[in-house]
């Protein structure tokens, strides 16, 4: 996958660490993703964070209903490791399964659906989605974020919005982009992340950075506030 910024790849280390967690054996592609990516999101729908042996029971352990499971899949999902969540609420988890060790719980059905890998997860929401394998890797290491609101005192300049959406593009470099469409983010290696334009409601700018990076994103961000502030004034 195409990575953003500087990745933090798990050692093997940190993958026994992991395995200390829970008895259930973790897939192996899913251990080499970790050792080659570490923990991040994938065009910003599934995220793959720290895993997790107590989510289930802490937020659905009275609610396993909501899916349609057997006494024995209640019993399997109730200590299932989760590895990983998305934007619209599905959860991910590693179950104690031999032939289907991965079990995804939909937010929108209640009906899991089951994995031999951790691989076929990822070609799910690549399907889900019509990324048509045009796959990012945003890491989650050393991350900041900056939102840039263009309303003031409760006015909302879209007009502002534009000219710096323009001018931005005409100062800046960047590698690729995404959502050109609808919702553009451009993303700038040299600041380990990307910048995100609201261009359907026009109403803000977001910056992601990474924190050993910051001197560069600075720079964007005093451009940016700059342009607002000769408005305002």
């Amino acid at each position: 996958m195409y990575t953003i910024g500087q990745t933090n790849p798990l050692t093997e280390s940190d993958i026994q660490n992991i395995e200390l967690l829970t008895p259930i054996p973790l897939p192996l592609d899913y251990k080499q993703f970790l050792k080659s990516y570490g923990f991040g999101s994938i065009n910003e729908i599934l995220m793959i964070t720290q895993p997790d042996e107590q989510y289930i029971k802490l937020n659905f352990g009275d609610y396993l209903d909501l899916w349609n499971l057997t006494e024995i899949e209640k019993e399997e999902t109730l200590n299932g490791l989760t590895i990983a969540t998305t934007i619209d609420g599905d959860i991910i988890i590693v179950v104690n399964s031999k032939e289907n060790p991965i079990k995804l719980l939909p937010r929108h059905s209640k009906n899991p659906l089951h994995f031999d890998n951790f691989q076929q997860v990822i070609d799910h929401y690549d399907n889900q989605y019509q990324f048509l394998n045009d796959l990012y890797f945003d890491t989650y290491y050393n991350y900041e974020q900056e939102n840039i609101s263009f309303i003031r005192n409760g006015i909302l300049n879209k007009a502002l919005f534009k000219i710096i959406y323009q001018n931005i593009l005409n100062i800046v470099s960047y590698e690729k982009v995404y959502n050109l469409e609808s919702q553009p983010k451009y993303i700038i290696q040299k600041i380990g992340g990307w910048i995100y334009f609201d261009n359907i409601s026009k109403s803000s700018i977001r910056i992601k950075f990474q924190r050993q990076l910051k001197s560069e994103a600075d720079k964007i961000i005093e451009y940016i506030n700059t342009e607002i502030d000769k408005y305002d004034g």
